[in-house]
């Protein structure tokens, strides 16, 4: 495990006691995602990046066997206490200690953008999923916190948001390292409102999704650091709330027989 991935496992592991109070926008598109799972009582399930397996009692009941998979020992430990799963392994989306053509569908929420090589990680789904198996796959896409990101700018030039990949790059590395897999992929911008720019910070951080390549490690404390950055920020609504927007991507596929 790299040492960036070992990073963002810890990050993940902090966050496992709170990150389901603020996972509004995980649940909007997981549930969203769960409608594009076919419906199946039979063979096995792999929830890739299961966090603390909030979707465990809706994932079993389309799967005979649920196994999840999660590179943050934390939130295993949550899913664990649910005790869905057939099996719990720890493991990096883009190294899987399975075997071949062991899975029957793959389920992934919000977990892919944190994958440095997409690529791999659709390789790696494509030697695990057997023939004619469903693959559903959300992933954050270019153009994530783009307000967020421009009120930043106004202040230093310190990376502060992760950059993501567009819609059209991310569909070319996925079919271009799994031709076997028919990937399709729709897009749809999930605005979420805050009431300032420190209360989408605090949410960020206890979703442990506040790690960010290249930042440097001290923290924003400052009060008139925040204050700057609050009057920086491009998007309020009418009662002068807060505007961020998530950019995400439905993968669909399907593994030809």
């Amino acid at each position: 495990m790299s040492a960036q991935f070992q990073a963002i496992a810890h990050h993940f592991s902090k966050a496992s006691d709170s990150y389901l109070g603020a996972a509004r926008l995980q649940q909007q598109v997981g549930y969203a995602a769960l409608k594009l799972l076919p419906e199946s009582r039979s063979g096995e399930l792999l929830d890739l990046g299961c966090g603390p397996a909030w979707l465990h009692p809706e994932l079993i009941t389309r799967c005979h066997s649920l196994l999840a998979v999660d590179i943050s020992a934390g939130m295993l430990t949550k899913a664990r206490q649910q005790g869905l799963a057939t099996r719990y392994l720890q493991a990096d989306a883009a190294a899987l200690p399975l075997s071949a053509n062991c899975v029957d569908r793959v389920f992934s929420n919000l977990m892919l953008q944190w994958c440095s090589q997409p690529e791999q990680v659709s390789r790696e789904l494509a030697r695990v999923s057997r023939p004619g198996a469903s693959l559903v796959i959300t992933t954050l896409l270019d153009g994530t916190l783009c307000e967020f990101k421009q009120a930043f700018q106004q202040l230093d030039d310190q990376p502060h948001i992760n950059d993501f990949l567009s819609a059209s790059l991310l569909l070319e590395k996925m079919r271009s390292a799994s031709p076997e897999i028919d990937w399709q992929l729709h897009t749809q911008t999930y605005p979420l409102t805050y009431p300032d720019v420190l209360a989408l910070a605090r949410e960020l951080k206890s979703l442990g999704a506040n790690y960010v390549v290249g930042k440097p490690s001290r923290g924003l404390t400052g009060k008139l650091y925040w204050q700057r950055l609050n009057a920086a920020y491009p998007v309020h609504t009418p009662d002068e709330q807060l505007v961020a927007s998530y950019e995400v991507g439905f993968l669909i596929g399907s593994k030809r027989t």
